[in-house]
């Protein structure tokens, strides 16, 4: 193992096993203190909190790029999003919605077992959107390139930069269909705004193939987010949970609570549909 390599094992190991459980005690501090000062911060959040080890099984994994960005994921997410990606079955697709500035995207393919192949989809910033943004994101849309952070990789991760294949469209209306029921994990970090997640989550669990799993990011810190994870749990029982210590929802294809693929709920349809409908000013 050359010394990049080792590093990456070595922030992978830190994020984990220190990072994650640090991150976990200072917010239970936070919270207490809040409460006591009487201060309300995020979202009030509903869905069960369970660790990370409960979800996914514990392979060695490898952070690369560890510093993040504003808009990036934080370091304990990274390694959660890592360890999904090493646990992806073989032969099954990576699919990323929403690539930013791609640092996600090159971990989630240094991570997955190859040949696995990694597909990642942005919003150009010339494309007008389907639905509205959530305040402040275009920020997030207008920016020089994306994936910036795979594309500029060092070529000792030039095997895992050739798996990515960048998608560019808008999520609730890019032609999904060679990707349907062919992804082992799917990661939703799109738009933050309620109907966006709504349609990138019905988007995900089509995409998803047997004991797969998704991952969104974000819940408890966008109100859109928190929001529409909520009633797609209250209307379709799949039993997502709250990794602690992060803002990632998990879902295993499987798992006790999945609806029955041939019984879709009612209600969860006339939603997605009627969030589809919804005019924007």
């Amino acid at each position: 193992m050359g010394l990049i390599q080792l590093a990456a094992r070595f922030n992978g190991l830190y994020a984990r096993s220190v990072y994650l459980p640090v991150s976990i005690v200072a917010q239970a501090l936070r919270r207490q203190s809040r409460h006591v000062r009487g201060v309300q911060r995020g979202q009030k959040t509903q869905l069960p909190i369970v660790p990370w080890q409960g979800l996914l099984p514990p392979a060695p994994i490898l952070v690369v790029k560890p510093h993040k960005s504003v808009g990036d994921i934080n370091l304990a997410e990274l390694a959660v999003l890592a360890t999904a990606a090493a646990a992806t079955p073989a032969g099954a697709e990576i699919v990323e919605i929403g690539t930013f500035e791609g640092r996600t995207t090159l971990n989630l393919a240094v991570n997955a077992p190859e040949p696995a192949p990694v597909f990642t989809l942005d919003l150009p910033p010339q494309m007008p959107p389907k639905f509205a943004l959530a305040s402040g994101e275009r920020a997030f849309v207008d920016k020089s390139q994306s994936g910036q952070v795979f594309r500029a990789a060092t070529p000792h991760w030039a095997g895992a930069v050739r798996r990515i294949t960048q998608l560019f469209g808008d999520s609730a209306t890019f032609d999904w269909s060679d990707h349907l029921g062919r992804a082992g994990l799917v990661f939703v970090d799109g738009s933050h705004a309620y109907e966006y997640v709504m349609a990138d989550s019905e988007t995900a669990l089509r995409l998803l193939g047997p004991k797969g799993v998704v991952i969104w990011h974000d819940y408890g810190v966008w109100e859109g987010v928190t929001r529409a994870l909520e009633r797609l749990e209250a209307n379709r029982r799949l039993g997502l949970r709250h990794v602690r210590g992060t803002s990632l929802v998990v879902w295993r294809a499987g798992d006790p609570g999945e609806a029955d693929d041939n019984v879709r709920d009612a209600s969860w349809e006339a939603e997605a549909v009627a969030s589809r409908l919804k005019p924007h000013h």
